[in-house]
Formats: structure tokens, sequence, C-alpha cells
């Protein structure tokens, strides 16, 4: 099975794939004097050659930040990005950090630029960037506690920006329908209607035992069949595993939760039919679940040197790209069927050895 690296030579905080399957990677070394460049590059994937060809790409200023966050436009060629403008225009609340650019085999250009951030310190940033399903709306999560909903392409407010006050928005994700979006910082989940921006729902550390320190991490909700269902993600302490919950989104109630690997998960995204979800942990693994059980269906491990920032699959959930700071890209090949759960087998051949070892047992105590 194909699974490649590929060295992009910068720092990687998002990636994506176009309609027809080419991959974007973006990031750098953020603004100042670093000596790295801030940039944008869709690649051709040849999984059978485990080659990233450059299709086009498009070097941004050293002095505004990398592309910290992408989503790309589900009908048309275009993409955005989150990527605050140099340090003297957020201080002086002129902050463009919204990003829209048109992309083809021969350029990536910037259309549309808007600034939904409030804060003015330079280490506040767009985090998240997503288009609803027909990509009429856009929407931003800051780590200022800002979430803003955008009409696109006017990029005029669908509602007034709506700001969490000591949060960071972590994630965020629209319903199918597009009437709802989901959001998470630390500690909160929040429900928002998209037509009106106001919060519908508010769920506070979705645990058992209270007094251990779990956080949210990423929202998903879930696709085709499974798209009345949301996925988020907790992260524990070091002795604390992981787990995801799945919450009916009709009256937001916890259907089920399980835990995925063993370490902090950094990474989430869910493929276009919906039926697999992917992770990615600070052990640098990533897995590949059902979205209807979340069984464990494939574990690639030690993806990266260092943690994941971004998954993503392609049009048609046979690849999945995972990046890192530590400069690198993952190819990762998913194949169309995995094999079937054998727990149950192996229970039963267990219970099988343990009555032919109690009749052995039986049968030498007869002939003492």
């Amino acid at each position: 099975m194909s699974n490649f690296s590929f060295k992009a030579g910068i720092p990687i905080f998002c990636v994506g794939f176009t309609r027809d399957d080419h991959l974007i990677l973006g990031g750098g070394g953020g603004s100042g004097r670093s000596g790295v460049a801030n940039k944008i590059a869709i690649y051709k994937v040849d999984a059978t050659a485990k080659t990233l060809t450059v299709v086009s790409e498009r070097v941004l200023s050293r002095e505004e930040d990398a592309p910290m966050s992408l989503s790309v436009h589900p009908k048309e060629a275009t993409m955005a990005f989150g990527i605050n403008s140099a340090t003297n225009k957020i201080e002086a609340g002129e902050n463009e950090n919204c990003r829209v650019f048109e992309y083809s085999d021969e350029k990536i250009e910037p259309v549309h630029n808007k600034g939904t951030l409030a804060s003015r310190l330079p280490y506040d940033y767009q985090k998240v960037t997503r288009f609803n399903k027909d990509g009429t709306v856009l929407a931003t999560g800051g780590t200022d506690g800002v979430i803003a909903l955008l009409n696109y392409p006017a990029l005029t407010p669908v509602m007034p920006v709506t700001q969490f006050k000591g949060h960071e928005i972590l994630d965020l994700d629209f319903s199918a329908d597009g009437a709802h979006l989901a959001a998470v910082s630390e500690m909160n989940l929040w429900i928002i209607s998209a037509e009106t921006g106001r919060v519908l729902e508010v769920i506070t550390n979705p645990v058992l035992n209270k007094k251990k320190p779990f956080v949210f991490k990423t929202c998903r909700f879930g696709r085709g069949a499974f798209s009345n269902v949301l996925y988020t993600s907790v992260n524990g302490d070091k002795h604390q595993k992981p787990f995801v919950c799945m919450w009916d989104a009709s009256n937001w109630t916890r259907i089920r939760t399980l835990t995925v690997g063993s370490r902090p998960i950094s990474a989430c995204t869910v493929s276009a039919d919906g039926k697999l979800i992917a992770f990615a942990s600070s052990d640098m693994g990533i897995r590949i679940c059902s979205s209807k059980t979340l069984q464990v269906l494939m574990t690639v491990s030690k993806t990266h040197e260092l943690p994941v920032t971004s998954l993503a699959f392609n049009s048609d959930g046979s690849q999945l790209a995972s990046g890192s700071i530590d400069t690198t890209c993952r190819i990762i090949s998913v194949p169309k069927t995995f094999p079937k759960n054998n727990n149950f087998v192996m229970l039963v051949l267990a219970l099988l050895f343990l009555f032919l070892a109690a009749l052995i047992q039986v049968y030498q105590n007869s002939q003492l």
C-alpha cells in the first residue's frame, strides 16, 4: 500500500485537496526574519510513483504571517485561508486575516480580503476556516474567541461577529444542511444558528468524572448517512486516553463515547461520503476509523517527526494527506475495504483453548 512522505521545505499548518484531487499545502516561517518563506502550493499527486509535482504556487510576504488554516470551496476553484497581515497593520486594527484565492494550473491569485478578528495582538490569528456544504457561507474562528459568518463571495457579514471572550476557537464545522455551526474551545462546545448567530446549546466538558482535566480539541459533523451525527474529540493529560464523542444532532444527546489511541488528538477530518473519520495524535500516529462505530480500521505509526497540524481526505476518500510543522507532508492510500473485526473469533478461540486445557487437566488427574 502506498504511503509516502514529501518534504515541502516549510512548516505546514494546513492541507487540503482541490476538486480534481490536487494537494494544497499552506505554511511557512511566519512574519519576521526567519528566512523561511510563507507559501501556498498546489501539487499533483502520483501515489504509484510516490511523488508530488508542483502545479502552481504563490510565495507570500515575509512581513505577514504564514497560512494557518484552509478551506477549499466545494464548487469553485477558490480557497480561503487564515493569514494575518503585517504586525503594524494588526496593531492599527487593519488586519485582513481572511484571504480568498483563485487557483488554476498556472497561478494562485488573491481575490478577496476581509478582517474578522477583534484582537490587535499579533499572536492572535484565524485558527479555523470553513465553507458550508454549498459554498455560500464562510465561517472563521479565531484564537481571540471570535466567530464570524460571511456571505460568499461578497464576504459581507451574515450576522454580527460573535466573540466568546476568554476562549480560543479550536475548531468549527457546518451541519450538512447548513443550519447549524458547531464550535469548540477547550472547555465548551457551542451549537450556533447559522442564520441568526444565536447560541442554541452550550455543552461543557462531557466527562463523567469532572475532576479530570479533559478538554475539547476538534468537532466535525458527519456526512452522507451520518449527517445527523456530530463528532467531538476530547483530550486529557498524559495519564488519560483521549476519546471521541458521537452526538445526536437532532437533540444534542451523546450517542457513544470511545477511546481512540493513547496520546492527545491533534487533528481530525471526515471523508466526503461520511464513512471514514481520521484522527492524528501527538505520538505522530494517524488512525482511520469507521464513522458508524468509531472502530479503528487502520493505523499508520510515526508519520512525522513532530505533531500533525492538519488532515484532509481527497474527493473519493482514497487518499489521506497530513501536514506537520516538521516541514513534511505524508500521503496515505486508503483501501476500499478493511479487514473485518476478528475480536469475536479470537475470543472463541481463546475459550476453546481454555476448554481443551481444562479437559487435559481432568484427564491427567484421572490417571493419577
